[in-house]
This record gives structure tokens, C-alpha cells and sequence, in this order.
């Protein structure tokens, strides 16, 4: 008897020993729970980085594809038979002039637009300024004056860049 009157409080010690230890038990499984989720979304951060990255990456490497092009290169003149029934007007509805070019539509559809400078390698710089006939495709022309220049120029494969100036 002498002991009861420890034993109560000691089975709610033991109780309350207990009783924290699945307390405590529950905060482990819980904080395991949360570390986990914590990892997924570093590991997502990380994953989701890397793909903005490779975007990046291939943004601008169609970025160089449209801007730097490998196309045919030929000359024209002021002649209604190379041109439209007033071929001393461009597409641009400006002039035409020496310094200037025909693009293909399909360059100028991505964005080789009247006023934008191109650079044809071992040419020069030139000036959008006139569209060609819906025919060619991936094609330059530069306007030259003299109609045996132009014949002497021929047609060329070389680069042809879309400058940013």
C-alpha cells in the first residue's frame, strides 16, 4: 500500500512517457515526410531549370538558323521582263536603287523585311528592298544596273546573314 500512492502518479508518468514518445514519433514522420517533399521540389527546381536552359538553347540556335542562311544569290535589273510593268518601283514601294536586294517570300516570312540590312558573303552589304516572285524559295537578288554585270554574276550558293543594324 505504501507504494500506491506512487503508482498513479508513476503510470501517468509512464503514460505521458508514452504518450510523447508517439508524439515525438509522429514529428519524426512528419519532418521525414516534409524532407522528402522538400528533395521533389529541388529536384523539380533543378529539372525545371535545366529544361529552361535547353530551351534557351535552342531558341537560339533557331535564332542563328533564321538569321544566317545558306541560299542562292543571282542579279536582276529594271526590266519589266524580270520585274512587274513598272520595274523602277520595288515591292517596298520605294525606288529601286544600286545597294539594294529581292528576298524570296519565304525569308521574307521570317522576317527578312523591307528596310532590314543582309550581309551575302564575299559581296557586300545590302538592303531589303524588293520581293521576288512566289516561285523561289531561299533565294537573294541583288538589283544591279547593268543588265551584263548581272548576267556576269550569275548564281551563287553562299551565306547570306540577316544583320541587326
Amino acid at each position: 500500500m505504501k507504494y500506491m500512492r506512487y503508482a498513479i502518479p508513476l503510470i501517468t508518468l509512464v503514460v505521458s512517457v508514452l504518450w510523447m514518445g508517439l508524439a515525438l514519433g509522429e514529428q519524426d514522420r512528419r519532418i521525414e515526410d516534409l524532407e522528402h517533399k522538400l528533395s521533389l521540389a529541388r529536384y523539380t527546381a533543378e529539372a525545371r531549370q535545366h529544361l529552361l536552359e535547353e530551351s534557351r538553347e535552342l531558341q537560339s540556335a533557331l535564332e542563328r538558323q533564321r538569321l544566317v542562311r545558306t541560299v542562292t544569290v543571282t542579279a536582276y535589273n529594271p526590266e519589266e521582263e524580270q520585274c512587274d510593268d513598272d520595274p523602277y518601283v520595288a515591292a517596298s514601294m520605294r525606288r529601286v536603287r544600286q545597294g539594294t536586294i529581292a528576298v524570296s517570300r519565304d525569308l521574307f516570312d521570317a522576317g527578312w523585311v523591307f528596310g532590314r540590312k543582309v550581309r551575302i558573303e564575299g559581296v557586300g552589304i545590302f538592303e531589303i528592298n524588293d520581293l521576288m516572285n512566289s516561285r523561289f524559295r531561299d533565294r537573294v537578288d541583288i538589283f544591279m544596273w547593268d543588265k551584263s554585270e548581272a548576267q556576269a554574276f550569275g548564281r551563287r550558293k553562299v551565306k547570306v546573314a540577316l544583320l541587326d543594324i
